[in-house]
């Protein structure tokens, strides 16, 4: 499987969040987080695969299930890439925590001059 910088960023952001929310002890099934699945929803096509990974990810958050939310940060392949695209957990982070990742990201992934 190739690597890109997106898959980079998205395994980094979803690292980022769930550090997190073990630090702060945040719950993700917040008011917050089931907006962004909303918002997600709809905008993405109708494609039934989204809309069950959209789904999957209503179960995550309405359970407040952290576990679940670790299993997808850690999920190999095409799936994992989609599930962490799709990842309503990012809004738990501030604009600054945001630039850092994006600044981990530039790190690891430099850009070439």
């Amino acid at each position: 499987m190739i690597v890109t910088p997106k898959v980079v960023r998205q395994k980094l952001m979803q690292a980022a969040v769930l550090a997190k929310i073990d630090r702060e002890g945040l719950r993700i099934d917040t008011d917050q987080v089931r907006e962004r699945l909303r918002v997600t929803r709809a905008h993405v096509s109708r494609a039934p695969y989204f809309t069950d990974l959209l789904d999957r990810w209503e179960e995550i958050v309405a359970g407040n299930d952290i576990d679940a939310a670790r299993a997808v940060a850690a999920l190999e392949g095409e799936t994992g890439n989609e599930m962490r695209n799709l990842s309503p957990l990012g809004v738990l982070l501030t604009e600054t925590e945001r630039l850092q990742v994006l600044d981990e990201l530039r790190e690891q992934w430099p850009l070439p001059r």
